[in-house]
């Protein structure tokens, strides 16, 4: 039968449950703080370390996804599952800095794996019901911890501003690092062998954390699956990002004053989008004007704060990352597909086996090659 389970931090207690599950029993750590929460003004700024507590923190129901839209393609008006299954399946919120956390019952000093969810940087949560972790914590003997990071303009919208600095994701995601390497031993983890494991822009992320400085010494392993940081989706230029960070504000009328027609200033800009709703933030991302295979927005290879100025495309070129970790590197047959019926709708849709002839093969790869 179900119970409760609580662990001792040195921030306060958490209150998770106590399962049976495939024979043994696993404890489940639901919505566990890790940062404070990146609301009102701190909304695009750097998360800030989460404060000690006083009473326990019931841990119980799974973590909020982070402020984003949906994927509603659909299937003959229905909704496709193949893109449902993606989607947030907790209600979102901006208040969502939180991590979920499996351990087997008696763990002690076993190995942990931390998930970093993929979504193009634009959707994802640790919360999916295909990311549960108990049945990967008590068949591999490990504690799965699932973490949270801001997505679409929440997380990477960048203006080169202090307060608006680019890559809040990432350093989410870093966060989170640093507070399992602080914690995780109290579940019955080893701080000192972690393994970073996430699928697309999860997998950009690992190699992200191999050049950063601040994130070299969190992590042992990584297993990219489905992803790299050269992916033409996975970082944009800080002229790029720019580009679209500020035709977002544009979008949203916050480059200009509505009576005069003035030109906002960067800090009017700034200001205004930190006022402006969630919802009118992620109403316009897919009218930024984007190319072939990319979204809205993503890691910015430069900045203040994650890369500390190093150019993340040029750490790439140089070798200038961690070369004492072990990768694992895989992708899946024909995934690629699963993009033909988003970017290339014309000859690909999911009801039927496209039927390629010479001419919509060479007007495909015009398109995917920017040829017209």
């Amino acid at each position: 039968a179900e119970g409760e389970v609580e662990v001792q931090l040195k921030l306060g207690n958490v209150r998770g449950k106590s399962e049976p599950y495939l024979n043994q029993t696993v404890h489940s750590f639901l919505g566990v703080p890790f940062a404070e929460k990146p609301i009102g003004k701190e909304r695009f700024r750097p998360p800030q370390v989460k404060k000690p507590w006083n009473d326990t923190i019931d841990t119980r129901t799974l973590s909020a996804a982070c402020y984003q839209s949906r994927d509603s393609y659909s299937k003959n008006g229905e909704p496709f599952w193949g893109a449902e299954m993606w989607n947030a399946n907790t209600n979102v919120s901006e208040d969502c800095l939180y991590m979920n956390i499996w351990a087997p019952a008696g763990a002690y000093n076993l190995t942990v794996m931390v998930w970093l969810f993929g979504g193009g940087f634009w959707y994802g949560s640790p919360s999916l019901a295909l990311y549960d972790g108990r049945a990967l914590a008590i068949q591999g003997n490990v504690i799965v911890v699932n973490i949270n990071y801001r997505v679409g303009p929440f997380g990477f919208l960048y203006y080169g501003h202090d307060e608006v600095p680019g890559n809040m994701g990432l350093l989410d995601q870093q966060l989170a690092l640093y507070w399992i390497k602080d914690h995780i031993f109290n579940f019955g983890g080893n701080p000192s062998r972690i393994v970073l494991f996430g699928e697309s822009a999860g997998a950009s992320s690992i190699v992200a954390h191999m050049i950063a400085p601040a994130s070299r010494d969190l992590f042992t392993n990584g297993i990219l699956q489905s992803g790299a940081l050269d992916n033409r989706w996975a970082m944009d230029s800080p002229a790029h990002a720019m580009e679209k960070s500020l035709k977002l504000a544009e979008l949203i009328n916050c480059t200009r004053d509505g009576q005069t027609n003035r030109t906002f200033t960067m800090d009017e800009t700034v200001s205004c989008m930190k006022e402006a709703s969630p919802d009118a933030l992620i109403s316009k991302i897919w009218d930024v004007g984007l190319n072939f295979l990319e979204f809205p927005f993503a890691i910015v290879s430069r900045d203040k704060n994650f890369f500390k100025y190093k150019d993340g495309f040029k750490s790439l070129r140089e070798g200038d990352f961690r070369d004492d970790v072990n990768i694992m590197i895989g992708i899946n047959h024909d995934e690629g597909n699963f993009w033909n019926i988003y970017n290339l709708a014309d000859y690909f849709n999911v009801d039927v086996q496209p039927e390629l002839n010479r001419s919509s093969f060479y007007n495909s790869i015009d398109r995917a090659f920017h040829m017209q």
